[in-house]
């Protein structure tokens, strides 16, 4: 799972570093519309091979997406309640006594705040996983020879992102298929 994560990450630094220097190549250049795809003679060469999905929306599908943010919400709420508790505690004693003070608290916190990363991790291996899986089935009864996502968010700033697309012409949107499979999976899993 870690060597897929691995790729994944370094597929998407190359889409980003290949959108960067398209946009500036973009920059310079006046836009004009590509052109249709040429037919072929050679049936290896399908034009609707390419599949292109909205990860985005198929992560948002996901009921485990959900549980993922309230978990979050969660460990950020717990986080920030006993940083307000040391700060009440640690009124009018010395550093030392603060430090020691932080440290019983931290380790108390330690075992709690694992178990709702491991079930956080958890929840993010599953939602992946049934992705993946989906994907493959949508991708293989369609006969696609490759799915790539539609769009990438890049941040423009803190609080701001922008939809980028990586594909701008071409591809078969497959999104609402791979959603609707989605949606049959877990409720295949939930019924077991």
């Amino acid at each position: 799972m870690k060597k897929i994560y691995r790729r994944l990450v370094i597929v998407s630094v190359v889409m980003v570093f290949l959108l960067v220097s398209g946009l500036a190549f973009a920059q310079t250049k006046k836009a004009t519309p590509s052109p249709k795809p040429a037919p072929t003679d050679n049936p290896e060469v399908n034009v609707s091979s390419i599949g292109l999905l909205d990860i985005n929306k198929v992560f948002e599908a996901h009921p485990n997406t959900a549980k993922i943010v309230e978990l979050e919400k969660k460990i950020n709420e717990e986080f920030q309640k006993r940083q307000q508790e040391l700060t009440e505690k640690g009124k009018g004693k010395t550093k030392e006594e603060v430090q020691k003070l932080e440290e019983e608290m931290n380790a108390e916190w330690a075992p709690i705040r694992d178990e709702m990363l491991k079930n956080r991790q958890a929840l993010l291996d599953e939602r992946y996983g049934d992705i993946i899986a989906v994907v493959k089935k949508v991708a293989e009864n369609m006969k696609l020879t490759l799915v790539i996502r539609s769009e990438l968010r890049i941040p423009v700033s803190q609080k701001e992102l922008l939809e980028m697309p990586l594909v701008f012409y071409g591809g078969l949107d497959i999104t609402d298929k791979v959603i609707e499979e989605l949606k049959n999976l877990v409720a295949s899993k939930t019924n077991q």
